[in-house]
């Protein structure tokens, strides 16, 4: 019996214990809020504390009677709120800039996204997805944030199109090309893998039969698609991986698939 009360009070403890901890986590985790649109104010609180956010003057006199709508969507993931603030400006694409808080000096500063715009955007496991209609084709850009800065991962071309023309970005803002199946998910879209189905496969340096070099593939080889080119005869840009990684051009006619629409 004494020891089923030492369980019974040693299980108290632990539940005490881990319910505890994990009240004071969320407690230190600051909760941003909108006070008021107009003026606009905001606000955080920390483990019971609240205190006014300032917002930056020149970012509020680049948005200030731009913006329809201000709201807060935690868009790293990280468990902090960003003030989203949605522009006006009617039509397809619907733009949003985002103010990020600085725990190291309780401030509001803009994540910058580069040359991209965050527009018709989506959260998706731990990604940011901006949908951008360009003229008749949509394009997307894929991006991360982490600790206030904005890591571009992924640009989708011509999604809608059949086949999705995506760079892939390093850490170095280098980045590789490539197709990919063309699919409403990002995570979906697979790289457009074909093989060689000449017996010889010549290499071009660009579309043209004027442009061939002294490389071949053979039957079999495996090759990534980057690219599509039409003139007198079907071209594609591929990328082959062997022991050394070789680029250029290829007849559609020496590959066993070959769709350059």
């Amino acid at each position: 019996m004494n020891g089923l009360k030492l369980v019974s009070a040693v299980g108290l403890l632990l539940t005490l214990y881990f319910s505890s901890f994990g009240a004071n986590s969320e407690s230190a985790i600051p909760a941003l809020q909108i006070d008021r649109l107009t003026p606009l104010a905001v606000s955080a609180s920390i483990k019971g504390e609240s205190y006014p956010l300032s917002l930056p003057d020149d970012f509020m006199k680049e948005v200030e009677g731009v913006y329809g709508d201000v709201y807060i969507e935690d868009l790293s993931g990280d468990g902090v709120g960003e003030v989203v603030f949605r522009l006006d400006g009617g039509g397809v694409n619907a733009c949003s800039k985002v103010l990020y808080y600085k725990a190291a000096d309780r401030t509001l500063a803009e994540l910058d996204f580069g040359d991209g715009a965050l527009c018709n955007f989506k959260v998706r496991h731990g990604y940011v997805v901006s949908s951008y209609r360009d003229g008749a084709v949509w394009k997307e850009n894929i991006y991360r944030i982490q600790g206030g800065v904005v890591k571009h991962y992924i640009s989708d071309g011509c999604v809608g199109c059949g086949e999705v023309k995506r760079k892939v970005y390093k850490s170095d803002g280098s980045f590789t090309r490539l197709l990919v199946s063309d699919d409403v998910d990002f995570e979906r879209r697979v790289p457009l893998i074909t093989k060689i189905s000449s017996l010889r496969a010549d290499i071009f340096t660009l579309p043209g039969m004027s442009k061939k070099t002294s490389k071949y593939l053979v039957q079999g080889d495996e090759v990534t698609l980057l690219d599509f080119f039409k003139d007198d005869e079907d071209w594609v840009e591929f990328r082959f991986s062997g022991a050394v990684t070789t680029e250029g051009w290829l007849r559609c006619s020496d590959l066993d698939y070959c769709d350059g629409r």
